[in-house]
């Protein structure tokens, strides 16, 4: 070795580092159900974390980019459970992503095997990609910009009821 020491716990950083599978173990279904504790392998047999807010029970994927709030302000996050309620889900039912937490947004191949969504709502994120055949992306305004326009706020309502009604 030349002395150099490299220490990271970083994913992205992981997965360029790393291109082979050091050693792979199947693990056993996760009996409590919950998507935190089991986490998916890539095609590499890396890990990809992500932490997120919510129980991802009926695989929809809601991603803001808030660098200010852990993930999104008290106003909005009330919005947000009021909006979930209104079409009979709930927190346990999606899972909230904070990209702005990350040092860049996921791959889409990424987020697909870790949340294995069938909609993603993409609130105030510009994302690199877009609807395919195999997902559904609806991108909008930040539940903070839809607070203080009514037309914005109007726009959405519309677009989601349809999407997850």
């Amino acid at each position: 070795m030349n002395g150099f020491s490299l220490h990271t716990t970083n994913p992205v950083a992981l997965r360029h580092l790393m291109t082979e599978t050091i050693f792979g173990i199947e693990e056993p279904e996760n009996a409590s159900g919950n998507p935190e504790a089991s986490v998916p392998k890539t095609t590499s047999g890396l890990s990809l974390p992500f932490a997120y807010h919510g129980g991802n029970k009926r695989n929809l994927l809601f991603l803001t980019h808030e660098t200010l709030y852990e993930w999104m302000s008290a106003a909005a996050l009330d919005a947000f459970t009021k909006t979930l309620a209104a079409l009979k889900l709930s927190m346990d039912d999606i899972a909230l992503l904070n990209v702005g937490k990350l040092s860049e947004i996921p791959e889409k191949s990424h987020l697909l095997a870790f949340f294995n969504p069938k909609v993603v709502v993409a609130l105030g994120v510009s994302l690199p990609w877009n609807e395919s055949d195999d997902l559904v992306v609806f991108k909008t305004y930040s539940f903070d910009e839809m607070l203080v326009d009514a037309e914005k706020k109007r726009v959405f309502w519309t677009t989601i009821k349809t999407l997850l009604g």
